[in-house]
């Protein structure tokens, strides 16, 4: 029936904020800013199609709430991709990336409204 994702929406209670850091600290390029509380963004290889929506209102998050997760494959290593974003400053959630299998690896971070996003790479 369903092919594909068409475009991943991400709730965040400041689209501005949100924009700056898909853009500056994920790579994300904005396709499309609609208005103060639309932005439509896409990544650098044209793969992956993210759409901000704002003024949410933002849940409490722990580990037993339903919350957003999403995976980003990085084009690089993963420890290549957490060191990256560790000097960019995003919120990192382990100390190091965590081997998957012989061959991935997975961290997560979480952007400004605690969305948290999977980062998988080469070990």
């Amino acid at each position: 029936m369903f092919t594909r994702i068409g475009a991943l929406a991400v709730f965040v209670t400041d689209k501005e904020r949100a924009k700056e850091f898909y853009t500056d600290v994920l790579g994300f390029e904005v396709a499309a800013d609609l208005g103060p509380d639309l932005c439509f963004l896409k990544s650098k290889s044209g793969a992956i199609d993210i759409y901000l929506e704002g003024a949410k209102r933002r849940s409490d998050i722990d580990a037993q709430n339903s919350r957003l997760s999403f995976f980003l494959r990085t084009e690089s290593s993963a420890a290549e991709a957490f060191t990256m974003l560790r000097e960019a400053g995003a919120r990192l959630l382990q100390e190091a990336p965590e081997a998957v299998d012989d061959e991935t690896a997975r961290f997560q971070l979480i952007d400004p409204d605690g969305n948290i996003i999977e980062v998988c790479g080469a070990r």
